[in-house]
């Protein structure tokens, strides 16, 4: 297939990068950025730059660029396009994505539009952090724009070749919602913690602990401050969910209530057991070794 790839950071870049290591497919890329290109290049990670001109000969065009920025990067593309050609984002929001994705649909029914958001990443950004094995065992959240069987099919087929384990079809609600939980407030609980004065005075006193908390604070701040306001209602919601849980042991701390402080540990060692013990039972039924 001929794979073309708009923005080449962290997750355009290992993408390009594991189809050129795991598939016999043909790489087209654009990122707007003349260095990156030119990283592009020196690493070898694609075949040909991608154009106006030869976006005609894509089967699927993934699209890695900002959250803001694919609503543009689609009206700027969609149009190169041939029948059948499949659009896919990398968005880490699907709501406003595939509201827009609906539209043009309606002015482009021979093109096929579909969510797409790799569960894979790090705490770098760029092409210069970009590596082939990124999405190996990863899932890959799928939000369909109206698509049929085969469509899908091929999606998941491309993701499963550049290492994705799972696939997940969900509505860009439910995702929208999950990811504002799993992800998005994760990053923010991260930076609040290291913002303490002691953080700085650490070394010494700190084993896992500190590291699991503070290594997603390392963080695109441009690009999450993007993804985090687009998804304010759902990320609001489980802030406050949070707030909530923190000053019912702050209050039992301050009150001196042992009893209750154990009370509440108890309660979410329980629910972490219980979130474990149904993930490998998820994995088993998926036909997947539970580690």
């Amino acid at each position: 297939m001929n794979i073309g790839i708009i923005g080449l950071g962290l997750i355009g870049g290992s993408i390009a990068k594991a189809i050129r290591k795991r598939t016999q497919d043909r790489v087209f890329v654009y990122d707007k950025d003349e260095e990156t290109m030119k990283k592009a290049r020196l690493l070898e990670i694609y075949d040909e730059v991608l154009c106006k001109e030869n976006a005609k000969e894509l089967d699927i065009l993934v699209i890695c660029v900002y959250p803001r920025a694919i609503e543009k990067a689609l009206e700027e593309w969609v149009g190169c396009l041939r029948d059948g050609a499949i659009v896919v984002d990398c968005g880490g929001n699907k709501r406003r994505i595939v509201d827009k994705m609906i539209e043009l649909k309606k002015e482009y029914p021979n093109l096929e539009f579909v969510g797409g958001h790799p569960m894979a990443g790090r705490e770098f950004s760029g092409i210069s952090h970009a590596t082939h094995t990124l999405f190996e065992k990863c899932s890959v959240l799928i939000t369909p724009v109206k698509n049929e069987i085969q469509v899908l099919y091929a999606v998941k087929k491309f993701f499963l070749s550049i290492g994705a384990e799972r696939i997940v079809i969900t509505t860009p609600e439910v995702h929208d919602e999950m990811i504002a939980y799993t992800s998005q407030l994760a990053h923010i609980v991260s930076s609040a913690y290291v913002k303490s004065d002691l953080a700085e005075k650490h070394y010494g006193y700190s084993a896992g602990s500190f590291r699991d908390m503070t290594r997603v604070a390392k963080i695109n701040a441009d690009m999450w401050s993007e993804i985090m306001i687009d998804n304010k209602d759902y990320l609001v919601s489980q802030l406050e969910v949070l707030e909530k849980n923190i000053k019912d042991i702050k209050v039992a701390l301050k009150e001196g209530d042992q009893e209750r402080v154990k009370t509440l540990l108890n309660e979410g060692n329980e629910i972490k057991n219980k979130v474990e013990e149904n993930r490998v039972r998820k994995l088993n039924d998926a036909g997947f070794k539970g580690e």
